[in-house]
This record gives C-alpha cells, sequence and structure tokens, in this order.
C-alpha cells in the first residue's frame, strides 16, 4: 500500500479554523495574493504613472535614469502543502524575469505555456517569511517559474535555499502554522 504525501489519507479534511481575532470559522485552505512587485514601491508616487506599467499579469517599471535597467515581473502563484489537507496554501507573488524571458511569455500569452518556463527572482515581501530588513524584496531567493496552461497562472517552484518558505514548499506545513500565516495576513498587527 503505497503512503500518500502530508499524509492525505482516503478522506482528507478540508482545511477550516475559527478565528480568534474575528471570531469567524474560515473554510478552505486560504489564499492571498499581492496586487504589486516589491519594486512598485521603490518608485516614488509622483513618477508611478510615466515610469510603471501595471495589469493583473504584468508589470514593467522603467528606469529612473538612462543608466538604469527596466524590471519585468510577471504574476504567478507559490503553493505551500498543508499536512492532512487537500488543497495547498496558495501564495499569488510577482517573479521578476529577463527582458527576453517576459517578451516571450507576452508573446504567447495567449496560448497553452505549459511545455515552457522560465527563471526568475521572488519579487514580494512576505513578513512571516521575510529575513532580510524589513520592506526589502526576496532578491535572494530564485525561483523556477512553470508556465500554465492556457487561462491558468504560472506555477513558482523555489529553488534550493537555507530559507523557511523553500523548506515549506518542499516539505509542506502544518495546519497549525496555517492558521499562523493566515491569521498574520487576515489581522496584521499595527
Amino acid at each position: 500500500m503505497m503512503r500518500r504525501l502530508f499524509g492525505l489519507g482516503r478522506n482528507p479534511k478540508t482545511f477550516e479554523f475559527e478565528c480568534p481575532d474575528c471570531g469567524d470559522i474560515h473554510r478552505g485552505s486560504p489564499s492571498f495574493a499581492y496586487a504589486k512587485p516589491t519594486y512598485f514601491f521603490d518608485v516614488p508616487e509622483s513618477d508611478r504613472d510615466e515610469r510603471i506599467k501595471l495589469s493583473d499579469d504584468l508589470c514593467t517599471i522603467s528606469p529612473a535614469s538612462n543608466n538604469g535597467e527596466t524590471i519585468y515581473c510577471i504574476r504567478a502563484t507559490l503553493d505551500i502543502p498543508i499536512h492532512g489537507a487537500p488543497d495547498p496554501f496558495c501564495w499569488g507573488v510577482w517573479v521578476s524575469q529577463s527582458k527576453e524571458s517576459f517578451q516571450r511569455y507576452v508573446d504567447t500569452f495567449s496560448d497553452d505555456q505549459s511545455h515552457d518556463g522560465s527563471f526568475g527572482w521572488l519579487a514580494v515581501t512576505m513578513p512571516h517569511y521575510n529575513l532580510s530588513p524589513a520592506g526589502e524584496p526576496f532578491t535572494s531567493l530564485g525561483c523556477d517559474v512553470a508556465w500554465g496552461a492556457k487561462g491558468k497562472r504560472p506555477k513558482v517552484i523555489l529553488q534550493e535555499a537555507a530559507h523557511q518558505l523553500f523548506l515549506d514548499q518542499r516539505d509542506g506545513i502544518s495546519w497549525e502554522t496555517a492558521i499562523t500565516l493566515a491569521r498574520a495576513m487576515m489581522h496584521p498587527e499595527p
């Protein structure tokens, strides 16, 4: 008899918990998304309309001077398995791309891209996982991006690193950790 990953038996339980902060019962695996890559916030607010092109799926940030380079980012998902739950904890993240990978992604965006992928750097700040100074992006977390079937977001697979986010994606997290993460996102401390 083959054992299933992360303790999933024949009848995995739907992830749910009663939130001590708001008293609600939250059902279903948590899912949180970042609307903008961290680099967006590096651009002064007065320059954003001129330098940033942002959609639900793509972001380009032009340099402040001719000496800089344009930053290219795509939206993707980063799944973390929850032990004993059928669905993962899903993070909607941004990943930086080379100009060539970004252009190839854009050119084939309306096609089935499941046969393609790219390398990138995670471009979000995740408070529970951020080991760098506050507000700094995960510039040191490299990832492979598996582009998806038509209409599906790409999936982020972190490259091996001595970082808790990589370990959690590889090994999964407990229900208690998933609850802690969800509570931190739903009810951030001031």
